[in-house]
């Protein structure tokens, strides 16, 4: 790139992915279950989040510039069985829980708007195949666009909760306590609802390489990301509030809609209809975007197949975007549609990420053990405090990802049932394809050098000529 991004160029790509109108099935939820005392559990939600992506941030100090990213430092760490688990559970798997959800809400204001006479189903499957089609056209969001569809985007939510939280509205407001349980044992374990509002900084770590003074701007742009996310929803939790009931909010599809509307009328509703147009793009795309480069630098290191490195003409790596893209329009045409739903989807999603999050801190003490005197650009402050609280913090949120005990059975159960499925695909993967130590890290120059283009010609070479030998 001939022109450096700067802070706000990289927080405008964290924020773009942090903000999904999904968020508000959280902080409906959250709310209605508590009142404004779920700000309590925003802040540490927020505060756990800000521990990890600072131990990314080390972990990228290390090894620069990887396209697999925590991938990569995963396999340095914690070794090749690991690594496979975590990454494809906790963005493979993951984002293709994460990207329907996005997809249900983008529908539910669109059901709104034409009725029933259309399936919601063909709004959320209709906006992924062209996002599909976009990204296999090599067509993907400049920084540019991602800076204006984040800056609308923040702008709106800003005003639409400082109007909410100030009474500014033309609606009627709400006669209703701001509290309807302080009790910590009713708030603490929201922090995994909340969590969701903060899911994807880490994502600024692949811009390091076109940033202006990576060093100092890579930490600080993941941390103000979340600052601001964290800021946004606390403010939105008063305008709640203020203008919806607390009970019908938690059993609204569309909070979001039902927010907007009880505050401004059909204006509200117009409002909310670009912002979740915004929101479905900017947040699809950026999952199918990343995490088709996620699976590229994971297949360049033989964790994955070699086909999930192919690429088009265009240069986009099909095979996944099509793998990803299947999966999603799958969850979408089972017609997803209600906010137990979409919540149920998000909390799986998050149950993953939060164990990607634990390995990244883990990475970080191993590599401080291991390579306690290679020059890092970053190190994060305290340690390793950050590290062994945040552990805690994502542990106890793992604990309490639902506070619905049949959900968060399902919850459990689904992820053991892939999390089994993930160990015997990485257990054969290893042990009988690579041919590794399941547990044993790699050497960090070993990892780095399956970056490079030549490492792979270099060994297809060498397979070629073991074959015409035999």
């Amino acid at each position: 790139m001939s022109k450096k991004i700067g802070v706000f160029g990289a927080v405008s790509t964290g924020v773009g992915m942090l903000i999904a109108t999904s968020c508000f099935i959280s902080s409906a939820s959250g709310a209605s279950a508590v009142g404004t005392p779920f700000v309590i559990a925003i802040v540490i939600a927020c505060i756990a989040n800000m521990m990890a992506v600072l131990s990314i941030a080390e972990l990228n100090a290390i090894m620069p510039n990887l396209t697999g990213g925590i991938a990569q430092y995963t396999l340095a760490g914690l070794g090749p069985l690991i690594t496979i688990v975590t990454m494809v559970g906790g963005y493979l798997i993951s984002n293709v829980f994460a990207a329907p959800a996005e997809g249900a809400m983008f529908a539910n204001v669109m059901n709104e708007i034409v009725g029933d006479a259309v399936p919601p189903a063909v709004f959320s499957v209709g906006i992924t195949i062209i996002l599909i089609i976009v990204n296999l056209m090599g067509v993907n969001m400049s920084t540019l666009l991602q800076e204006i569809v984040a800056s609308f985007m923040v702008i709106s939510l800003i005003i639409l909760s400082v109007m909410g939280a100030l009474g500014l509205g033309t609606g009627t407001e709400v006669e209703q306590s701001a509290v309807v349980s302080s009790k910590l044992s009713d708030v603490l374990p929201l922090t995994a609802t909340a969590f969701w509002f903060f899911i994807g900084a880490e994502f600024i770590v692949p811009l390091a390489k076109d940033m202006k003074n990576p060093k100092k701007n890579v930490p600080l742009s993941m941390v103000l990301s979340l600052a601001i996310m964290g800021i946004i929803q606390i403010i939105m939790i008063f305008g709640f509030k203020n203008y919806t009931e607390w009970s019908e909010l938690g059993a609204s599809a569309s909070p979001h809609v039902l927010y907007a509307v009880s505050m401004l009328g059909k204006w509200g509703r117009y409002w909310m209809i670009i912002v979740a147009i915004f929101a479905a793009v900017s947040t699809q795309n950026s999952i199918i975007c990343s995490v088709s480069e996620i699976c590229c630098g994971m297949a360049k290191m033989n964790l994955l197949p070699a086909f999930f490195q192919k690429k088009n003409k265009k240069g986009a790596p099909y095979f996944v975007i099509l793998i990803l893209g299947f999966l999603t329009i799958l969850i979408e045409a089972s017609g997803i549609s209600t906010g137990e739903q979409v919540s149920f989807l998000t909390l799986t999603c998050s149950l993953f990420w939060m164990l990607s999050y634990i390995t990244s801190h883990i990475n970080v003490i191993i590599l401080r053990k291991k390579m306690k005197n290679v020059p890092r650009s970053f190190k994060t402050p305290f340690y390793p405090v950050f590290q062994i609280v945040g552990i805690i913090l994502q542990i106890y949120m793992m604990f309490n990802i639902s506070t619905d005990a049949t959900q968060r059975l399902n919850i459990y159960i689904l992820c053991f049932v892939l999390f089994i499925g993930l160990f015997i695909y990485a257990f054969f993967w290893v042990k009988y394809k690579l041919k590794m130590p399941l547990l044993k890290g790699c050497g960090v120059h070993q990892v780095m050098v399956m970056e490079s283009p030549t490492y792979h010609e270099a060994k297809q070479e060498m397979e070629k000529a073991k074959k015409s030998n035999a």
